[in-house]
């Protein structure tokens, strides 16, 4: 796999049975992908067993985010873009967009590279906390229909940029102006928002999340329900910023089984 310029190799956990499904997961900010990958893997579902465990048939690839400079800590750290306030992440968007749309274009090489050797139905982007907020763009800017995404504790940058280029396309026809415009993004393949828009996502957000406030969580599933994008969103009462188990884990099984990969 050829990361981007600048881009760190990511962490590559190979299936431990025959493969037929790839789960390409986006850590937050201040974190990578081999810290990421350890912290997902520990969680244990009400079964006690870990997400590795439950599908052993999947392969799981942890991106590395490279170090930039954070406005908001006002140092050089991990993160997939920058951002100034997590209480209100529109501030300065203007910041966001080399970054963001860097990293988009970094993790949409992950998943062409990737659906050479299994169907795009079969691979699902996941991302938590600022891999969220990354990984959605990554969703809809790509060219195949996916399997499914899972955003947890997260949020969505230009939300109300995207959704005014939908509303001007009558639905998500065609975001390429937005993708080009708004992320400069060159061109990867044919953007197919619409196709992606058919896949299923799931949302889930701690209440008691004090790094980025469940209602940022809310924003973004109302977002996606104007794309008419099948969301299933999860409020939970307490587990901060952070996956919640054995519960939290429960519930992405669950989708991840009967929903993405049904």
């Amino acid at each position: 796999m050829s990361p981007l310029p600048r881009s760190p190799k990511p962490l590559v956990v190979e299936p431990t049975q025959a493969h037929i499904h790839t789960i390409i997961a986006l850590h937050g900010q201040g974190s990578n992908g081999p810290e990421f990958a350890e912290e997902l893997f520990e969680g244990k579902s009400s079964s006690n067993a870990s997400l590795a465990d439950h599908f052993p048939e999947c392969k799981w690839i942890f991106p590395s985010s490279r170090k930039r400079y954070s406005t908001l800590l006002q140092r050089e750290i991990d993160g997939w873009f920058d951002v100034v306030s997590l209480t209100d992440p529109n501030r300065q968007e203007q910041r966001q967009v080399e970054g963001l749309g860097d990293s988009v274009a970094y993790i949409l090489q992950i998943v062409n590279e990737e659906v050479q050797s299994i169907h795009p139905s079969n691979v699902v982007l996941l991302g938590f906390s600022q891999g969220c907020a990354t990984a959605i763009h990554a969703f809809f800017a790509g060219q195949y229909r996916l399997g499914g995404f899972v955003g947890l504790n997260g949020w969505m940058p230009f939300r109300e940029q995207l959704l005014q280029e939908a509303e001007s396309c009558a639905g998500v026809l065609s975001l390429e102006l937005f993708y080009e415009r708004t992320l400069r993004l060159r061109k990867i393949g044919h953007y197919n928002a619409e196709r992606n828009a058919t896949a299923p996502a799931l949302l889930f957000h701690c209440v008691d999340d004090e790094v980025v406030d469940v209602e940022l969580g809310e924003q973004m599933r109302d977002a996606l329900m104007t794309l008419d994008v099948d969301v299933t969103f999860k409020k939970l009462a307490s587990g901060g910023h952070w996956i919640p188990g054995p519960e939290g884990f429960d519930i992405i099984v669950d989708f991840l089984r009967h929903s993405a990969w049904m």
